[in-house]
């Protein structure tokens, strides 16, 4: 169970790192507001892309493991299978690219983090993210595609990045608009009304980055699955099929929970009576989300049709 954990883990903070560089390039330059509101909020933005990305070094050595023991014999020293593992194999690739991209996320991060304003320093760290969502396609299915490899791993990685788009951008807007209590459960006002103030401003930007990250996450899906069929029936038929079934089901969920509550929450974001109903929303979809990632996760570790 530790290993789904892990590759959970692991797709939660890549997409988070994402959605977070996806604000922070995307959302926050056209956001109407003073310099020094937008410094501080690009300066809370890259807190949470420091967090998500030391979350995956663990996620990762984790991972590593995993394929350690699953390497190993009965008598082999613990690290046996390690050089092997490293530089004879996709996976290996992967692991090591990821590394990569870890690194030049967190330093781009923490240069953010002392320099909000800097454009270069977010295009460090958004490199850096496109790097992460890479990765995962050298680890899973998609690079044992034998007939359409190069399709297979284009289509992976617009997957992940389109999550990013999607489903990361809003974490980090709900990150940066979470009313936090101290430790009498009471939120201080001047809290509260910087986190309303922040969702005002930025939620109404999300659409255009949103949308874009929905069509390629489903267009991409999509096309994986194409990919790994057989024939229709392998949806019903197989444990991966029932598995992507069930995941565009939640996916569509979250899809329509969202067309609903901007319909109806909408024009009420303009008042502060509207905005905990809008939080309420957004924790709902992102509890959605964190499902899905769990689905997908298992779908990483579930034999394909035919196998």
């Amino acid at each position: 169970m530790e290993w789904i954990f892990a590759r959970w883990l692991t797709f939660v903070a890549t997409i988070v790192v994402t959605g977070v560089c996806a604000v922070g390039l995307g959302i926050l330059p056209r956001a109407s507001v003073d310099t020094e509101a937008r410094r501080t909020i690009a300066h809370d933005l890259s807190g949470v892309g420091i967090i998500s990305s030391l979350a995956l070094i663990p996620a990762s050595l984790l991972r590593l493991a995993d394929q350690l023991f699953a390497l190993r014999s009965s008598g082999d020293p613990l690290l046996a299978g390690f050089a092997p593992l490293m530089m004879s194999t996709t996976w290996g690739t992967g692991f090591r690219w990821q590394s990569a991209a870890i690194l030049v996320t967190l330093v781009g991060m923490l240069l953010i983090r002392r320099a909000p304003q800097a454009p270069w320093r977010w295009l460090l760290a958004t490199a850096g993210a496109i790097g992460l969502c890479a990765a995962p396609s050298l680890q899973g299915h998609a690079i044992g595609n034998e007939f359409y490899t190069t399709i297979a791993v284009t289509a992976d990685i617009t997957h992940v990045l389109g999550a990013g788009l999607w489903l990361g951008g809003i974490a980090a807007i709900g990150w940066l608009g979470c009313t936090i209590p101290n430790s009498d459960g009471i939120v201080q006002p001047e809290r509260a009304a910087v986190a309303d103030a922040r969702l005002r401003l930025l939620v109404p930007l999300v659409p255009a980055i949103a949308l874009t990250g929905a069509a390629l996450l489903v267009s991409s899906g999509t096309v994986s699955s194409v990919l790994e069929l057989r024939t229709v029936s392998d949806l019903w038929d197989t444990e991966w099929g029932r598995y992507v079934l069930l995941k565009g089901a939640l996916v569509l969920g979250i899809m329509t929970l969202g067309a609903v509550n901007w319909r109806r929450l909408g024009p009420a974001m303009r008042v502060t009576v509207g905005v905990p109903a809008l939080r309420r929303s957004l924790l709902i979809e992102l509890a959605l989300a964190a499902i899905v990632l769990v689905v997908t996760a298992l779908l990483v570790v579930t034999s394909l049709p035919g196998e």
